[in-house]
C-alpha cells in the first residue's frame, strides 16, 4: 500500500486526520481502506508514522499513530539530473524513474535538438505542474520521504554548472570513456555535488559539445548501444548511485 504525505497541522499527539479531497478519493474510493487497516504517513520533516485506521468516511479519514520514525528512504548523494525535455510519455517516464531512484533535484533543459517547443510561460508552468504531480504520485508509491525539486526549464547554456564538483555529460557518439570507469577514477565525498546531463534523442550539437569542454564536464558513454533518452536517464543515474551511494 502506498505511503501518504501529511502536514504537521494534520497530526496531534496520537492521531492523524486526512480531509484532503484527492487523498480521500485515493484512500476511500481507490484503495478502499477500512477500519483496522495499517497505513503509513510521512510529514514535512520526513518522519514516518505507522498508523491504524480508526475512522473512514467520504469527508474524513482518522488514523491512530502506532509508531514514529525518521525515514531512511532517501539518497545520501547530492545528485542533480539535467535532462533535455522529451516528447510526452517519454518525459513522464524520465521524471517518474528519476524520482523512484531518489534524485533530489531535476532540471529540465532545452538543447538544439529538443523536440517539444515552449512558447509561453503558461505552457512551461503547465508542464512543471504536470511533472510535479507525476513525482508526487511516484513518491507515494515508492515510499520516498521527500519530493524532488523540479526546476523551471532553462537552455543548456544557462545551466548554473559552477555550483557542482563533478559534472558529467552523457555523449554516446563523442567519447569512449565508460561512466563506470570515470566514477571509479575521480575523488568524491558525501558532500560532492554531482550533475548528470542527458541529451535528447538527437544528441548534442557541436556548440553544446564545446560548452561541455569549456566548462570542464566529463564526457562519458553508457555502453556500446545507443539508448533511448529515457533509458539513458535510468542507466546513468543507476550507475552513479551504485558506485557512490553508501
Amino acid at each position: 500500500m502506498p505511503q501518504f504525505f501529511v502536514k504537521k497541522s494534520q497530526i496531534n499527539s496520537s492521531e492523524i486526520f486526512v480531509d484532503n479531497v484527492d487523498d480521500l478519493k485515493h484512500l476511500v474510493s481507490v484503495l478502499r481502506i477500512k477500519k483496522g487497516d495499517i497505513l503509513n504517513f510521512v510529514d514535512e520533516d520526513e518522519f514516518v508514522y505507522e498508523t491504524e485506521i480508526s475512522e473512514v468516511s467520504k469527508r474524513l479519514v482518522r488514523a491512530h499513530i502506532l509508531s514514529k520514525n525518521k525515514s531512511k528512504r532517501k539518497l545520501s548523494l547530492q545528485l542533480t539530473l539535467a535532462q533535455s525535455v522529451l516528447k510526452n510519455n517519454a518525459q513522464d517516464i524520465a521524471i517518474q524513474k528519476a524520482t523512484e531512484l531518489g534524485v533530489p533535484r531535476i532540471i529540465p533543459i532545452l538543447t538544439k535538438y529538443t523536440v517539444p517547443k515552449f512558447l509561453t510561460e503558461k505552457e512551461i508552468s503547465s508542464k512543471i505542474e504536470k511533472w510535479n504531480k507525476i513525482a508526487f504520485e511516484t513518491c507515494k508509491q515508492c515510499e520516498r520521504s521527500s519530493m524532488p525539486a523540479i526546476e523551471s526549464i532553462v537552455p543548456l547554456q544557462e545551466l548554473n554548472q559552477d555550483e557542482y564538483d563533478i559534472k558529467i555529460a552523457c555523449l554516446e557518439r563523442s567519447t569512449t570513456l565508460p561512466l563506470k570507469k570515470l566514477l571509479r577514477s575521480i575523488e568524491h565525498t558525501k558532500e560532492s555535488k554531482i550533475l548528470v546531463v542527458i541529451g535528447p534523442e538527437g544528441g548534442f550539437c557541436d556548440e553544446e559539445l564545446d560548452f561541455f569542454e569549456k566548462n570542464n564536464f566529463y564526457g562519458v558513454t553508457l555502453g556500446n548501444l545507443i539508448l533511448r533518452a529515457e533509458t539513458a536517464v535510468i542507466s546513468a543515474l543507476s550507475c552513479v548511485i551504485y558506485e557512490y551511494e553508501d
